[in-house]
């Protein structure tokens, strides 16, 4: 692991704080697009990447540059759904919306969540695969309280969905809407073939499956009935939609099979009694392509005891229609362990030759102890595991090695993109606890390699860092403990007190008078006034790039967990800035797989690789760009200016007519764009695009090569998304 001192080509990154009250852990996740969604307890913040950069006389950036601009979306969460919001799904599929009584809240076959509980607070959330919502976004499942998930996506927006930035188009967010929902009553259309009886379903926790590499996902989620379900989505959107459609979304129930794990279940009135149960409870591993079908392994965390069940889909099959999935009768494999309460399990993005063996790896947080774990594909009969008591396997008790952090919960925990030169007997991983104090040094722990030359006195991410100065702040105890309204500014609101505020050098201009508050008092009885609470960590989409979001608290004064009263922020950090080449060559093949906004998000803060035809004001042509703009030269060189109709001259992307009105150029097919509305705007290279629509009523003679090669969500210069 290198230094966190970014190289001189890669811009700095900016922590932020957020008013927020955070009540879950696991609560940031990064989109494949590089979006940042963040939870707390009643609303989810969305964070849009910032891909533009101010440009100084000499070229070079000027002013502070930050990864995340200021569209920020807000909204609640809290809201129960009506079973009316799945209506459309059924209409799609010509099946009747069941008939059944309807109580707000509430399902399964819980004491209390049966009875239709009001509690609707955040749970969990995450990212689907990309294409899924408009312009081949992702859209968010959002777990809720009363054991329902909601899917939100951006609707279709009026045109005007964007705002000048830095002198061009930048993406903004309108209210997004919710598409569809499952579990506490909103019920979906079950495959033909798959006869389930309808319940109204308490969800505890779920999991999308990793690309699938066809259309559509796959999404899993575990009810209190010991069940795993499966099901397909897929979505439809049309691109001249009215403002806030959602799109067309086939989304139906393909498998579904009980995860009870071998052991019997044990009263909470027995001595040997322990809490168990999570909200992450689900993961999906990377899928293995055979044939004309790929196979994927689910894994589940039961009493003591994670399973992995195969799960394999036949391909192809044609959008917007169900596909084929198979899952294995029994788990191919499973491990026991003792686990607690949100245990939950990582895999490692890649399948590994093992001899004529294919294994595929990751690690199981219990959530106090990382444990490794190492699966084969098609596992024999013998490996499979029986009927059998905790006793049996000793996981009664906790593992009684590293004790000292059992008490401390991992609620952060990536795998860093594997070394296809050299195998490492584990995945090579990074993770993070909840509390970070002083006299806690296990609150971030990885096995990548140390640096050899520290710069800066800085190891590891630049987070952890920031985190730990929090943390080893001091003050005299006297000072600590006095009256906040004694000790001037040298306290905040909640107690804490800023590193800057107290410091002698630096409280100039302020009420602070180092000489009357520090006369006659013991400045060697130091203690430490602050405490960190990590609720969760993320890595971007290429792995170069690691977030945490933290609460600040006060050690020595008491704290309100309310909006106003607690201090957070979202910090962040990189790994292998200074990569040799081997790894520069794995970090390339890596980076083939992400969206362009992924990797212009890596080039600009990760230290990835270059992305072609962003490195210049213009996209540099391809062979089949240059392809595609040659059937459009002919009309190209008829138009002409819509004010003067003088003939246009192509200038890079502008074209100009012989009184020098100016005309944006269209970057798939180099014709001038000659009235507004006709034109989609880039989201990462501002290009601008014609509508597909309309360079079919230009050239009907072309038509089936505008439909076939030129598509409605994607810049024809570099490949990213459209910002409405």
């Amino acid at each position: 692991m290198a230094s966190d001192k970014p190289p001189q080509n890669i811009l700095p990154l900016e922590s932020f704080s957020l008013t927020a009250a955070p009540s879950s852990t696991h609560n940031i996740v990064w989109s494949p697009d590089a979006e940042l969604a963040i939870g707390c307890d009643d609303c989810v913040f969305v964070f849009v990447p910032e891909f533009s950069i101010p440009k100084t006389a000499n070229g070079g950036s000027a002013g502070v540059v930050r990864q995340y601009n200021e569209t920020t979306l807000r909204f609640p969460t809290v809201e129960h759904r009506s079973p009316e919001l799945n209506r459309p799904i059924f209409d799609l599929v010509k099946q009747k919306v069941p008939d059944f009584e309807y109580t707000p809240g509430g399902g399964g076959s819980g004491t209390v969540a049966s009875q239709g509980s009001s509690m609707n607070h955040l749970v969990a959330l995450e990212w689907s695969p990309s294409g899924l919502g408009r312009m081949n976004r992702s859209v968010l499942a959002i777990l809720t309280g009363s054991g329902s998930i909601t899917i939100y996506c951006e609707g279709a927006s009026d045109g005007m969905n964007a705002f000048k930035l830095r002198g061009r188009n930048a993406r903004a967010l309108s209210p997004w809407v919710a598409a569809w929902g499952v579990g506490a009553g909103m019920l979906l259309p079950l495959a033909k073939g798959h006869e389930v009886d309808y319940t109204k379903e308490y969800i505890t926790s779920f999991a999308w499956a990793k690309d699938t590499g066809s259309h559509g996902a796959l999404l899993a989620y575990a009810n209190d009935d010991e069940e795993v379900v499966i099901i397909s989505v897929q979505s439809k959107h049309n691109s001249s939609a009215t403002p806030g459609d959602c799109g067309q979304w086939r989304v139906e129930e393909v498998a579904r099979f009980v995860a009870e794990g071998p052991h019997p279940k044990v009263d909470p009135t027995d001595p040997d009694y322990s809490p168990s149960g999570s909200s992450y409870a689900l993961s999906w591993g990377p899928w293995m392509k055979r044939g004309r079908s790929k196979t994927s392994i689910i894994s589940y965390v039961a009493k003591n005891y994670v399973g992995f069940r195969q799960v394999t889909i036949h391909l192809p099959y044609e959008h917007m229609t169900c596909p084929k999935v198979e899952v294995g009768k029994v788990d191919s494999n499973g491990v026991c362990h003792y686990l607690s309460t949100d245990a939950f399990v990582v895999w490692e993005d890649l399948i590994w030759t093992v001899g004529d063996l294919k294994v595929c790896r990751g690690i199981i947080a219990t959530p106090s102890q990382a444990k490794a774990f190492q699966i084969q594909f098609d596992c024999q009969p013998s490996s499979r595991v029986i009927k059998h008591t905790t006793d049996e396997c000793k996981t009664t008790y906790p593992d009684q090695e590293n004790s000292v952090l059992t008490q401390n919960p991992i609620t952060g925990l990536i795998i860093h993109p594997p070394s296809l030169s050299r195998t490492t007997g584990m995945p090579s991983y990074s993770l993070v606890r909840l509390s970070a104090t002083h006299e806690n040094d296990g609150w971030f722990q990885t096995n990548l390699p140390l640096p050899t030359n520290l710069e800066d006195g800085i190891v590891g991410p630049r987070w952890a860092t920031e985190i730990n100065q929090t943390i080893e702040h001091q003050l005299p105890r006297a000072m600590a403990y006095k009256p906040m309204a004694d000790t001037g500014s040298a306290g905040s609101e909640d107690g804490s007190a800023d590193e800057e505020e107290i410091d002698a050098d630096s409280a100039e201009g302020s009420d602070y008078d180092p000489e009357e508050n520090f006369a006659g008092l013991d400045t060697e009885d130091q203690v430490h006034i602050n405490r960190v609470r990590i609720w969760g960590m993320t890595a971007s989409p290429g792995g170069g790039i690691t977030a945490v979001f933290t609460s600040h608290h006060s050690t020595v004064w008491y704290g309100r967990d309310t909006y106003a009263g607690v201090k957070c922020r979202v910090l962040f950090g990189r790994h292998d800035c200074n990569a040799d080449q081997n790894k520069q060559k794995d970090t390339a093949l890596a980076m083939k797989k992400l969206s362009t906004e992924a990797k212009v998000f890596e080039w600009m803060y990760g230290g990835g690789p270059p992305v072609t035809g962003l490195l210049g004001s213009t996209a540099e042509d391809n062979e089949e760009q240059a392809a595609l703009k040659d059937h459009f030269a002919i009309i190209g060189r008829s138009q002409t200016c819509s004010f003067c109709g003088l003939p246009l001259e192509p200038m890079g992307k502008m074209s100009r007519c012989g009184n020098k009105h100016i005309f944006a150029t269209c970057a798939t097919t180099g014709l001038p764009i000659l009235a507004p509305g006709m034109s989609r705007t880039c989201g990462v290279c501002g290009s601008k695009c014609l509508k597909r629509e309309d360079l079919v009523v230009m050239a009907p003679q072309l038509r089936d090569i505008i439909m076939d090669e030129i598509s409605a969500e994607l810049c024809g210069g570099c490949g990213g998304k459209f910002i409405n």
